[in-house]
């Protein structure tokens, strides 16, 4: 930024600082598994320095796994490269005081590499990259993330020490809806809607779930780059949150094969540059528009070639097998729960379509930047979507809809050979992650679990 602009916006953080006491930013950039990683600074180091430069810090972000193990062969970075720093520069736009630490900000960052490009691996990027191929189609990108989540009794590390078993729920069997069950739990969840409303993240509604101690909440709508950035913060904030109160908060896809999975929808839509909803239909309500049908056409066309990004953990797939909510087809129906995309149709701007086959473990950069690069494509090929599912989808014959890949190794196989993933999310991206995803896989082919211990050790 030029000069007068640095100490213009110096002055605005000085007077932020002061107005609020703060004394901490609490800065970081999102990594493939959707994890916020960064720093604590200073109020006086951000001010000076950090804000308008940034900070720099180790490009292992992108070479390690979700427990920070480094993962051997990417071409990115490993000990071949030496792993040298990238830059975490603050996008001042998402600024905000965080209400539940007092003296502290947050600012969600940019990655760039050292020669000051941006980051092509950086799910930000990608997905600033989609939206603004949406703008240049004359389209403005609105999405909004719905999250389910389990609570647990006891801390992560409580947790730990008993190897993750025993896990007692803050609240017992399946009361979905229940207003009056969500009373004696309303001192964690209230808790979670109130802060975030005062952090900037409007929850429009909670509810107990289909699980014993599951919860869903609603985010409002906004832009792409904002909702998933709420989505991150929303994760980031509900675990802060539960833990304040003795609590583990988990998104894991399936926690216990015979609970409800969580589910992480996002219904999308697009505005005209003139403001009005694209999707909307005055003239067939019952219906979207066409630019809303062809959109929706590429999300149910692109789905399988795009799982590994809904779905990208080796639990994730137990989340959708057998059905129970999730899409687990390439299929589509008019405000229909079993396909995976929901149309929502309207005369106005509440026209929208859902994908429902995205788990709550998935990264929210990551799946909004696949959903809109999949409806692009829809629009700008002016696809037409097959017949809608009326009824069960999950009860369809063999053959009438494909059937999305069914575990971690197959979608990831459809995503390295996708032409429009390679053309929409990056070559060196989709390179990227398809190597970490099978590097789970390999982590996983060597772990012996419980399950083969029953079933095998006294008859083998």
């Amino acid at each position: 930024m030029a000069s007068s602009e640095a100490s213009v916006d110096r002055e605005r953080l000085e007077e932020f600082a002061a107005e609020n006491g703060i004394h901490t930013f609490k800065i970081g950039a999102v990594d493939l598994d959707g994890v916020w990683r960064g720093k604590r600074v200073s109020s006086d180091h951000f001010i000076d320095g950090v804000s308008e430069k940034g900070t720099f810090i180790c490009n292992i972000l992108f070479g390690w796994d979700i427990q920070d193990e480094p993962i051997p062969d990417l071409a990115y970075t490993g000990w071949h490269t030496g792993y040298p720093d990238i830059n975490l520069k603050p996008d001042l736009s998402t600024l905000a005081v965080v209400p539940w630490e007092p003296g502290t900000a947050s600012v969600i960052c940019d990655i760039y590499e050292r020669d000051g490009q941006p980051m092509e691996l950086s799910p930000r990027t990608v997905l600033k990259s989609v939206v603004s191929r949406a703008e240049s189609l004359g389209f403005d990108a609105q999405a909004a993330y719905e999250f389910e989540f389990f609570l647990f009794r006891g801390s992560p590390r409580e947790l730990a020490a008993r190897q993750w078993r025993d896990l007692e729920t803050v609240s017992d069997g399946n009361h979905t809806y229940s207003v009056y069950r969500d009373t004696g739990t309303e001192f964690v969840i209230g808790e979670v809607r109130r802060q975030l409303a005062e952090y900037g993240i409007k929850i429009e509604a909670s509810n107990s779930e289909h699980g014993p101690g599951q919860f869903e909440v609603n985010i409002h709508y906004s832009d792409a780059l904002r909702a998933a950035d709420n989505a991150m913060l929303l994760k980031h904030a509900v675990k802060e949150l539960a833990a304040r109160n003795g609590f583990t908060a988990s998104f894991i896809a399936k926690v216990n094969p015979g609970w409800a999975g969580s589910s992480g929808h996002v219904h999308q839509s697009l505005l005209n540059k003139d403001g009005t909803a694209a999707f909307a239909n005055a003239d067939d309500p019952t219906r979207l528009s066409d630019i809303g049908s062809s959109y929706l056409a590429g999300l149910v066309e692109h789905a399988s070639d795009l799982t590994a990004l809904f779905l990208p953990n080796i639990n994730s797939y137990k989340r959708t097998e057998g059905g129970e909510w999730a899409g687990s087809s390439s299929t589509w129906g008019f405000d229909n729960r079993t396909v995976a995309i929901r149309s929502i149709p309207g005369a106005g701007p509440a026209a929208r379509v859902e994908n429902r086959v995205a788990g709550a473990d998935a990264n929210p950069h990551l799946v909004l930047a696949a959903n809109l690069a999949a409806g692009l494509d829809g629009i700008e090929q002016n696809l037409t979507p097959p017949p809608p599912i009326e009824g069960n989808a999950y009860a369809l014959p063999a053959g009438q809809a494909p059937l999305l890949p069914a575990n971690l190794g197959d979608a990831a196989d459809k995503l390295e050979a996708s032409i429009l993933a390679r053309k929409l999310l990056g070559e060196r991206f989709v390179d990227h992650f398809v190597s970490t995803r099978r590097w789970e896989l390999k982590k996983f082919g060597a772990a012996v679990t419980e399950w083969e211990i029953a079933r095998y050790l006294e008859h083998t």
